[in-house]
């Protein structure tokens, strides 16, 4: 009896798995060859095809990459036949468009150069408006060709084309006002409260600006230069020496096109002790309010007693030298008249 009802389980969770089989098979495979499962089966076919080759041979890259934009291609193709049709469609506005004009634009993405790939990106909108225009002539009816430009006319079409080329001019304003604030960053610390298009989340600080950054690290690499040796340097030798550093500080965080808009100026007045200077740098570049200004650091440069000790000599017994030593306050941000500046400027 046992054997008997093992035999039936048995056929019956044969039946269940063909039937499964079957039906998947239904699904995946088309009923027809021009069909949107014809292009996704391509699709996957060509994506294995692309890893089998990458595992044999990974040099191939070529090869590889060229297949997979295939695959990629098929998807886009599958996915935009598919989501034209309901339930992927309201009223007689589709998803297919800027669902296939997406994956276009990913595509594009990823095989453009790093520095131009938001290209891609602003041109998802208008890429999509015109597969929106193609996909509405190819559903038009073949006799009633002088009918597909009346179609093309209609006031809510034209109303989404000029929507898609919108969208499009807003994403290349971002890109554009992105790319100026990367190579311009002080331009982006200003006061911007008057502009019609850039809002700021965030107050900046003094500190933010670039010319902050580069005045707190020349005290640090000042600081760090005269913390081993005593002052010797002659005031036109110290502003030789400051404008180096600047160079130098200003490689470190990252060159912009900016940097030629600071211009450096270091008033230093000799005394017994070292100097007294001020460090200056002019902003030369556009103003939110058209109103000049420089970002400022008092510094004093002194000795110190410093002990240096080597091999055995006990710290007590270390002999005493003089050190360069450098004290400055906060950057504080002042304005300054053009006239001043210009005469400032003569100076440096």
């Amino acid at each position: 009896m046992k054997e008997i009802w093992k035999s039936l389980t048995d056929l019956f969770l044969f039946v269940v798995i063909i039937g499964i089989l079957k039906d998947t098979l239904n699904f995946i495979l088309p009923s027809k060859f021009w069909h949107w499962k014809t292009f996704l089966l391509l699709s996957i076919v060509l994506l294995l095809l692309s890893m089998i080759i990458s595992e044999v041979d990974s040099n191939r890259e070529e090869a590889i990459n060229f297949i997979s934009s295939l695959s990629w291609l098929s998807l886009t193709i599958a996915v935009g036949w598919r989501t034209n049709q309901k339930p992927f469609v309201f009223g007689e506005v589709s998803l297919s468009p800027w669902m296939t004009g997406g994956l276009i634009c990913f595509l594009l993405y990823a095989n453009l150069a790093s520095n131009i790939q938001y290209v891609a990106l602003v041109s998802w909108p208008i890429i999509s408006v015109c597969i929106a225009v193609i996909i509405l002539v190819l559903n038009s009816s073949e006799t009633a060709t002088e009918a597909k430009v009346p179609q093309l006319s209609k006031p809510s079409f034209v109303i989404l084309i000029l929507v898609n080329f919108l969208v499009s001019c807003w994403l290349g304003l971002y890109f554009m006002i992105q790319g100026m604030v990367q190579q311009y960053p002080t331009m982006g610390e200003d006061n911007l409260s008057q502009s019609t298009f850039v809002y700021r989340l965030i107050t900046p600080s003094i500190n933010d600006y670039r010319g902050a950054k580069i005045l707190n690290l020349m005290q640090e690499r000042l600081n760090n230069d005269l913390g081993s040796q005593k002052l010797g340097l002659s005031v036109p030798k110290m502003k030789l020496r400051l404008e180096n550093i600047k160079d130098e500080v200003t490689k470190e965080i990252s060159v912009v096109k900016e940097d030629d808009l600071w211009k450096l100026q270091t008033p230093i007045v000799a005394n017994q002790s070292g100097y007294q200077l001020e460090l200056q740098l002019f902003w030369k570049g556009p103003t939110a309010k058209d109103e000049s200004y420089y970002l400022s650091k008092s510094c004093k440069i002194g000795e110190k007693v410093r002990r240096r000790s080597s091999g055995s000599t006990p710290q007590n017994e270390a002999v005493p030298i003089l050190v360069g030593n450098v004290e400055c306050g906060a950057v504080e941000k002042k304005p300054v008249k053009p006239e001043i500046q210009q005469e400032n400027m003569k100076k440096i």
